[in-house]
């Protein structure tokens, strides 16, 4: 297993958990649509990665990314090549056979059919929405069950709201809902919903979470110790030093909020110190080093604060100032009473739930060990944030 801190892991490269795995295989067999729910980080694309390369029978897997997509129309299209072009589906003929029928017939702006790809015209723009209905009509798919994972759900949603204004980007949540309730069609597909950012908190915010109540959540929660454990010992076959397991130890214990991506930075800057100083057995020391050098990647974490700048005015300033408080403080921590005294002084007092569950949501804060008190997940995001924000 090979360090991996920027794309989603792949291959061998998968750190597999294989009760997770087999929830999301248990929910996918329910015939349920899915939202997978997690911060950022965890290893949600990870998992729909692996879930895409190693398929279980009689379902054909379908990635989409979502990230760029700033009209409802732009997103079904999406959604429409990546069926016509499904690697998984090109190896059954009939089902090839029946997908190159419906380009010629249905389409009518098909720039090319051949065996690698189904080209669509960049000269018209037709209702993609409609086009995926008739596809799933007419698809043969012999038995089989097609699952469109679209990743950055959420994220498109939030474009078209900035873009278009918050009734469009409601309107992409009607109708994704409609197409999974649509009896006519919907034996033959499901969806699974994720994102760096909570699909749940989008609705909220925009007061629609009636369109996504439908879809089954699966949580991808932090690793256990023991998980992180096995992760750095899968690492470490790969490179040329060691930890004992009070190294290991401690280094879970100064990360706390066992992420794969913090133990996966973590090990790259260690790897850093090993290549520098040739120190082949690594101890405690070193980890706190390669903590400090962490907290230094600012690219590997301003997404963080560049992500909240989706909210305005007093919003904004309302949520800045909670983190801010909490990074800076001794007790690195605040309480309900004081974040509600805030949300009182912002004018905050109806919304301010919202943006809490939010943070929540999106990976910022918790309050597991306490309801009353809110902590970051993660000492490493609490210290990048007091270096790079609140000084």
């Amino acid at each position: 297993m090979k360090i991996t801190t920027g794309q989603a892991a792949r291959g061998e490269n998968f750190f597999k958990r294989p009760i997770l795995i087999n929830k999301l295989w248990r929910k996918i067999d329910s015939e349920s649509s899915i939202i997978i729910s997690a911060p950022r980080r965890v290893g949600k694309t990870s998992l729909m990665r692996y879930i895409e390369d190693n398929p279980k029978d009689k379902y054909y897997i379908v990635y989409v990314i979502t990230e760029s997509v700033y009209n409802e129309n732009m997103y079904y299209k999406d959604i429409v090549k990546a069926i016509l072009n499904c690697d998984s589906i090109k190896k059954r003929d009939k089902v090839i056979n029946s997908i190159k029928d419906l380009a010629k017939n249905i389409f009518k702006s098909i720039d090319e059919v051949g065996i690698d790809s189904v080209k669509l015209s960049k000269n018209i723009e037709l209702n993609y929405f409609e086009k995926f209905i008739e596809i799933m009509r007419f698809i043969d798919l012999e038995g089989h069950k097609l699952i469109i994972m679209i990743d950055e759900f959420a994220q498109a949603i939030e474009n078209i709201q900035q873009r278009q204004g918050t009734t469009y980007a409601v309107h992409l949540l009607q109708s994704n809902r409609s197409l999974r309730q649509n009896s006519d069609i919907n034996n033959k597909f499901q969806f699974i919903y994720t994102g760096s950012i909570s699909l749940e908190g989008i609705a909220r915010r925009m007061d629609s979470s009636k369109f996504i109540n439908d879809l089954d959540i699966l949580k991808v929660t932090p690793l256990s110790e023991a998980e992180g454990k096995s992760l750095i010992n899968e690492l470490l076959k790969g490179l040329d030093f060691t930890m004992d397991d009070d190294t290991i130890k401690h280094m879970l214990n100064e990360i706390k909020w066992l992420i794969p991506f913090y133990i996966q930075l973590a090990m790259d800057k260690i790897q850093d110190i090993y290549d520098e100083k040739n120190i082949r057995f690594i101890y405690s020391e070193s980890v706190d080093i390669a903590i400090k050098c962490m907290i230094e990647e600012n690219n590997k974490f301003s997404s963080w604060h560049e992500r909240l700048k989706v909210y305005k005015n007093d919003d904004y300033k309302f949520i800045i100032e909670v983190l801010n408080i909490i990074s800076i403080t001794a007790a690195k921590e605040i309480t309900y009473n004081e974040i509600h005294d805030l949300a009182v002084r912002y004018k905050l007092k109806e919304t301010y739930k919202n943006l809490l569950n939010t943070l929540i949501d999106d990976g910022y804060i918790n309050n597991d060990d306490n309801k009353k008190i809110y902590t970051f997940t993660s000492p490493i995001l609490r210290m990048w944030w007091c270096k790079k924000n609140a000084n």
